[in-house]
C-alpha cells in the first residue's frame, strides 16, 4: 500500500502547478503542499524522532493549516490524535496525558486551551518559519504503525 508521502509525491510530480487545496483566500498547489508537509514532517521528526509516537492536533478543522498537519503527521510516521478545540481546557489534558502525545500541533483556538511549554507544542503561525527551515529536507521514512493504524480515535465531548 501506498505511505502518504509518496502519494503526495508522485500527486506533486503529476499535478505540480494544479491546486490541491483552497478556501476563500488562499489556493495551494499540489508542488507548495509537498513542500509544506515535508517541513513540518521534518519538523516533527527533529522535536521527536522516535517513530510512531503520538502527536495531538486541536485547531479548527477547516482550516488549510489543519490539513497540512494532518498529512504531516502521517508523512512523519506519527500518530494523529486529533482533538476538538471546543471541549473544555480540563478535558484536552485528560485526553493529552491518557494518549501520551510528544507532541501538539494548536491555531490560536487550541493555543488558549492547551496549556503546555513551547517545546511541547507547533503553532500554526511558525509554519511559514518551518517551510522556510526545512525547505528540501524529506521526513525519515519508518515502518512504525500498519497501515491501518494511522490515528488514534478520540471521543468528542
Amino acid at each position: 500500500m501506498m505511505r502518504t508521502l509518496d502519494f503526495w509525491t508522485t500527486m506533486a510530480e503529476r499535478h505540480g502547478q494544479a491546486i490541491a487545496l483552497e478556501n476563500d483566500e488562499t489556493q495551494v498547489t499540489y508542488s507548495e503542499l509537498l513542500v509544506a508537509v515535508n517541513a513540518l514532517a521534518v519538523a516533527l521528526q527533529s522535536k521527536d524522532p522516535t517513530p510512531g509516537t503520538r502527536v495531538g492536533l486541536c485547531a479548527r478543522t477547516s482550516s488549510l493549516e489543519y490539513q497540512v498537519s494532518m498529512l504531516a503527521i502521517l508523512a512523519a510516521g506519527k500518530v494523529l490524535v486529533p482533538l476538538n478545540c471546543g471541549s473544555s481546557t480540563e478535558t484536552l489534558h485528560e485526553i493529552l496525558n491518557d494518549t501520551l502525545c510528544a507532541t501538539v500541533i494548536v491555531d490560536e483556538a487550541g493555543k488558549e486551551k492547551i496549556h503546555a511549554d513551547d517545546d511541547f507544542t507547533i503553532q500554526f503561525s511558525q509554519f511559514e518559519g518551518l517551510v522556510l527551515t526545512y525547505r528540501g529536507q524529506t521526513p525519515d521514512r519508518h515502518n512504525a504503525q500498519p497501515d491501518s493504524a494511522t490515528t488514534t480515535t478520540t471521543q468528542e465531548v
